[in-house]
């Protein structure tokens, strides 16, 4: 007598995973997962081109199989090899119930944040600012830039602290009260080179306004997919990586070699990271993460998606600053009034 399949092998529903970019090039596919590559050549490459579409975690494998009349055997090989190199995942029953705990979705938060910040890093406004080729407005658009950012925590943590769940409420209400002054330390860096009154009536971006906007919006809906946005900003300010801080002192160093009269917008900066570091801030998300409850792989995924649109939207605000700057010499940006053009 032939023993019969398992249930939870037919049942497999196969998910190409949302960090895979696919590349098709002639002959063969390339799947890119975080910094891994993965290439298929020839039958494989095309089998994986017709099921591509339907590597969306809710065919099971069988019915792919026989709507492009192919074995499942055949099919299940590719898979299986396509699972053990990370860019896909073979769902069953018992994965729809599947809780993550706090630490682990540290981990794999981590992990993909690290690589959403590549594009972050590698933006031009870096290499321009370091080799003196920013102009003025520029390096003084992206000080004033960040101090909207900064100015604006009170905003979002605010309302992130008000809808938080009893696990997060007492790390956001931490957070929020330290971070709500921060903005006065960017002000007192800018009122080096500008008027008091100037700084204060200034106008961010709109690119920086829809960082903030977004943000916001996180935190009116999911306290904790809102703070596992905010990390990934976080990171950007964390220097207690020796590689990081080393990267962060050259960047510094470049700065005041280029632009001189940068000297006090720069100290007001390293003293916003250090303040940060003095209470813990690169500690908060995994303590956050040390006391939720085991999470669904609904939130892992709401979470998650939050935080990489949070990497794009900081790429689009280091586009707005290199691109608005560089055209419009004015800085800062001021309001309206009956006597503007």
């Amino acid at each position: 007598m032939s023993a019969l399949p398992s249930v939870s092998t037919v049942a497999e529903r196969p998910l190409l995973k949302r960090t895979v970019a696919v590349n098709r090039q002639p002959g063969r596919v390339v799947l890119q997962h975080l910094r891994d590559e993965i290439e298929l050549e020839g039958a494989a490459a095309q089998l994986f081109s017709k099921m591509e579409a339907q590597l969306d975690g809710k065919t099971p494998v069988d019915a792919i199989a026989a709507g492009l009349k192919e074995t499942p055997a055949r099919l299940r090989t590719l898979l299986g090899q396509l699972e053990k190199a990370g860019v896909v995942s073979l769902l069953s029953a018992n994965d729809d119930a599947k809780l993550t705990t706090g630490m682990e979705f540290y981990a794999i938060h981590r992990e993909r944040c690290l690589y959403w910040l590549e594009d972050v890093y590698r933006h031009p406004l870096w290499e321009k600012i370091v080799t003196g080729k920013a102009s003025r407005a520029q390096v003084l658009g992206f000080a004033f830039e960040k101090y909207h950012y900064i100015e604006a925590a009170f905003e979002h943590m605010g309302i992130a602290a008000s809808n938080a769940s009893p696990e997060m409420m007492p790390h956001l209400a931490r957070h929020f009260i330290e971070e709500y002054t921060h903005g006065d330390i960017y002000r007192r860096g800018l009122r080096s080179l500008f008027p008091d009154d100037i700084i204060l009536h200034s106008q961010p971006l709109p690119s920086t306004r829809a960082l903030v906007n977004y943000l916001n919006e996180c935190a009116a809906r999911s306290s904790f997919a809102y703070y596992a946005g905010n990390e990934l900003l976080q990171m950007t300010e964390n220097t207690g990586d020796s590689d990081a801080g080393k990267s962060v002192d050259d960047f510094y160093g470049a700065m005041r070699k280029h632009y001189p009269y940068t000297d006090k917008l720069i100290d007001s900066f390293i003293a916003h990271t250090k303040a940060d570091q003095a209470l813990g801030h690169a500690d908060a998300f995994v303590l956050m993460c040390e006391s939720v409850p085991p999470l669904t792989r609904r939130e892992v995924n709401d979470a998650l998606n939050v935080a990489k649109n949070m990497a794009e939207h900081l790429v689009l605000f280091m586009d707005g600053i290199d691109t608005f700057y560089d055209r419009f010499a004015t800085v800062p940006r001021l309001p309206c009034d009956l006597k503007s053009e």
